[in-house]
């Protein structure tokens, strides 16, 4: 019961910003800005609210200035050399691409960091997300080029930095510090070494007590 309630009050709660942006859309393309074109595809936009309700977004950060300049220039970077890699490669007398498709976990469990990361890898020449899985917060991407032996994981390793840097830019010093440690741990697991260079005692490839020294299969 309280679950059907729930719902039923997602449904009927008034999405102002998803109908003001229907609203524009239908506006512009109609191409009429009358007050009556406005009021109809305001009332447009409420139907499709309701009817195909969208989860709401719970958002616990905040923007950061620096961050939103960083992000927006290391875009702007892999926009550039992206497209200048291809440009070559698509004049090249022998096109020698290696596409693979790849998995990426992501660190941070929040939908707005999941569809940012998301759409950033996306906009960049030669990469795509072609699934994302919401449970696991799993992003598959497709690859135009992966060359050499350490391709696919550094691929892997540049969408998580995406990631972080979108943390960077609108998250919450709880969120960043989640991922510092979250980072840490992946770290400890593959080398057996922390972020201050210490060896962990236990863990994988550490050697100490409670760990064989090899590598976890």
């Amino acid at each position: 019961m309280r679950k059907s309630s729930s719902r039923r009050r997602l449904r009927w709660r008034l999405q102002w910003r998803a109908i003001l942006a229907l609203t524009g859309i239908w506006v512009i393309l109609w191409g009429n800005y009358s007050l009556v074109d406005i009021l109809v595809g305001a009332v447009l936009a409420w139907l499709v609210t309701v009817t195909f309700p969208l989860p709401p977004i719970r958002y616990h950060g905040r923007p950061r200035p620096l961050g939103i300049l960083r992000l927006t220039a290391t875009t702007l970077r892999d926009l550039a050399v992206a497209s200048w890699r291809l440009t070559l490669g698509a004049f090249a007398r022998r096109i020698d691409f290696h596409p693979a498709v790849i998995r990426v976990p992501l660190r941070a469990n929040q939908d707005l960091y999941q569809v940012e990361t998301a759409e950033i890898i996306s906009i960049v020449p030669g990469s795509i997300v072609i699934d994302a899985r919401r449970s696991t917060r799993m992003l598959y991407l497709h690859l135009v080029d992966v060359s050499g032996p350490d391709g696919v994981e550094q691929s892997r390793r540049e969408a998580l930095k995406v990631e972080r840097r979108v943390l960077e830019a609108i998250g919450s010093r709880s969120e960043l510090a989640a991922l510092s440690r979250r980072e840490d741990e992946d770290r400890q697991r593959e080398t057996g070494f922390g972020s201050d260079g210490l060896n962990r005692p236990g863990e994988v490839g550490s050697g100490g007590e409670g760990g064989s020294g090899e590598e976890a299969r």
